[in-house]
């Protein structure tokens, strides 16, 4: 079984336990036949559940060698929610709107028991299941424990979150380990171009083909998106919370907001690190400004 779902908080339906129990009997399974479980990375849509199946059937999970540092997040919340205030403060998002902003960290709710991997992979891991040899791809990006499944023969991806088909996977920064989101992202939708799947299997729409295509569109969109940033601060500096404004026009919901701040500071990371903007401090704020070229200065 590659992922299991959400853990529904309401109790009515049990937990959403009845409808994974469905999803396996519309194929002719039951849970008891599950001897291993794989989860493509550590968010509750595809994480959520992996208690409850572990507990019901003895199966083994099998993460990314980074998902216990992830999942060990779920645990403290307030940490969550105070490094995510430091960061959006630090970039310009006021008092009021912080608060707002960082309502939405504690995911407990949705987790049916942090259950811990009996099995950490790397990458480059093979194995046979369904008539079929899968190797495992690490592909970080959308989150740093992020792996596809790659039956090499059939030129068949199970990707996840990696690679959807009609949007284009949220890229997101915290404070910690990763430093360069989409960076990471961008690598890895280049491994899957090379690979060039005919078929996909995404973790959320419809199977798709021409992976390699898809692919190279999501890198189009994040080019367009670097573009469209330095236009924003090609003159003078803006916060990343001006940038969101100017880049996502219209009214946001607080976590659209929330989501598009970290998508801004994905790429804004992005731009940093291969010199393309400069940091500045603007009234106690990060803000940002295009990088003059040696012959302006």
């Amino acid at each position: 079984m590659v992922d299991c779902g959400i853990h529904d908080p309401d109790p009515a339906g049990d937990h959403g336990w009845d409808e994974v129990v469905a999803a396996l009997a519309a194929v002719d399974l039951v849970p008891d036949q599950i001897s291993r479980l794989i989860v493509t990375h550590h968010h509750i849509d595809h994480y959520g559940m992996a208690g409850r199946v572990v507990s019901e059937t003895g199966c083994e999970l099998w993460m990314h060698e980074t998902s216990p540092e992830e999942i060990d997040h779920f645990r403290r919340p307030d940490e969550a929610r105070d490094n995510l205030r430091h960061l959006l403060s630090d970039h310009g998002v006021d008092a009021e709107a912080v608060e707002e902003l960082t309502a939405f960290e504690d995911w407990r709710g949705f987790v049916s028991d942090l259950v811990e991997p009996t099995r950490l992979v790397k990458g480059g891991e093979t194995f046979g299941a369904g008539g079929r040899e899968w190797e495992i791809v690490y592909t970080p990006g959308h989150a740093r424990t992020h792996i596809c499944l790659w039956a090499r023969a059939e030129r068949l991806l199970i990707a996840g979150d990696h690679l959807l088909p009609t949007v284009t996977p949220h890229i997101d920064f915290h404070r910690g380990p990763e430093r360069d989101p989409l960076g990471s992202f961008l690598a890895s939708l280049a491994i899957v171009e090379e690979l060039d799947p005919a078929l996909v299997l995404p973790g959320h729409g419809h199977p798709f083909e021409n992976g390699a295509e898809r692919a190279r569109v999501v890198a189009r969109h994040h080019d367009r998106r670097l573009g469209s940033i330095l236009q924003v601060i090609r003159r003078e500096p803006h916060t990343a919370d001006e940038i969101t404004e100017e880049i996502f026009s219209g009214s946001l919901l607080h976590f659209q907001k929330r989501l598009a701040l970290g998508e801004v500071l994905a790429h804004i990371a992005y731009l940093v690190g291969r010199g393309e903007i400069e940091r500045v401090e603007r009234n106690g704020a990060r803000a940002y400004v295009k990088a003059r070229r040696s012959s302006e200065r």
